[in-house]
């Protein structure tokens, strides 16, 4: 079988960087493992800035479709942005080929009665969308835009040979790490330790989206506090694995949106073997406190923040019982290997000759 691979990051440098142990695989989103499966992914690198000419995007991906249409099988995305207007053909039955892509939020219904017809049409140009969780999922049919045969869960979950590679040279330190960008709610977070006397260390970037969490911070007058350094940083992600490898604990603190915000840095702690406090977010397919790999706390709640630190800070015993079962459920189920099977028995299931 052979699929139409489309992400947006330059997948022949990260598919490269993966097989020196530079890069964690799960990033890739199967297309590490799908040789090994019979399945051939076409893709190339976008030669321009993908985040600054949409437009310019879907026009490249169309006319790079219709150059490789006769070779491929299906199309296979990482996100729908950027292929848009294969999408909407797929929908009016201009192109053939199955198209399957990760949706990384639930389905929603637009108020804009004109946008809520054009976004019903537009989903029917899925045969397939990968959901993070079953609650994006459940969400998603609620809408009546997608159905069931529609939609899978895939168990998304990190490469644990690469996370491998770094448990060598762990060095742990006495400091909470914190990392990500998207969502973060670091104002809560830092209040937190404001009221402790232990060591965070935050890494995310001045600008994500609309955001800039360095003004947010310095408005809210909680910058520099001395027990929390913040680090403004554009380091690559095996750079930041090294940093969580060594630290005490991993902290998720995110805001309230509908989609699976931190579920990366959480699937990252689990293959380290590292205890995690994160945020209660409904959408995550994972129960930190059920699975007993951590410690949950209400969205913006400071105090419930401040109890599970010190809850995890005070206790060795509980500390070491999480990470190893972080460890051992990221061996039994969230994992590189058992996503990447899953996606490849999905794509197997649309495998026609070419036509």
């Amino acid at each position: 079988m052979n699929i139409f691979f489309y992400d947006i990051i330059p997948l022949e440098q990260r598919y490269k960087e993966w097989t020196n142990l530079n890069y964690p695989g799960h990033l890739l989103y199967g297309l590490t493992h799908m040789r090994k499966y019979g399945i051939n992914c076409v893709f190339k690198n976008i030669p321009f800035n993908p985040y600054k000419y949409r437009l310019r995007l879907s026009i490249y991906n169309l006319i790079r479709y219709i150059s490789i249409r006769k070779k491929i099988d299906a199309i296979y995305g990482v996100t729908f942005k950027g292929i848009e207007f294969i999408i909407f053909l797929h929908a009016l039955g201009v192109i053939r080929k199955p198209v399957i892509v990760w949706h990384h939020t639930a389905v929603v219904i637009p108020r804009n009665p004109i946008r809520k017809k054009v976004s019903n049409f537009f989903y029917k140009g899925f045969d397939k969308l990968f959901f993070f969780s079953e609650k994006l999922r459940t969400d998603s049919l609620k809408t009546g835009k997608v159905n069931k045969n529609q939609t899978t869960v895939i168990h998304w979950g990190a490469d644990l040979n690469f996370y491998d590679s770094l448990l060598k040279d762990r060095k742990t330190e006495d400091s909470f790490v914190s990392t990500g960008r998207e969502n973060r709610d670091f104002p809560t977070l830092i209040k937190a330790f404001d009221r402790l006397p232990y060591k965070c260390d935050i890494y995310t970037s001045r600008h994500i989206g609309n955001n800039n969490y360095k003004k947010i911070l310095e408005k809210a007058g909680i910058l520099n506090i001395p027990n929390v350094r913040v680090h403004f940083v554009n380091s690559s992600a095996k750079r930041m694995a090294e940093i969580v490898n060594n630290a005490y604990g991993v902290v998720i603190c995110c805001l309230d949106y509908p989609y699976t915000v931190g579920l990366t840095t959480l699937v990252e702690a689990l293959a380290l073997g590292l205890p995690v406090i994160t945020t209660d977010n409904p959408a995550y397919p994972i129960d930190v406190e059920k699975e007993n790999v951590g410690i949950k706390a209400p969205y913006g709640d400071i105090d419930a923040w401040v109890h599970a630190i010190k809850t995890l800070q005070e206790s060795p015993e509980k500390r070491r019982l999480f990470g190893e079962n972080g460890r051992t459920l990221a061996e039994k189920r969230y994992n590189l290997e058992i996503y990447a099977r899953e996606i490849a028995s999905e794509l197997l299931s649309f495998c026609k000759p070419n036509k």
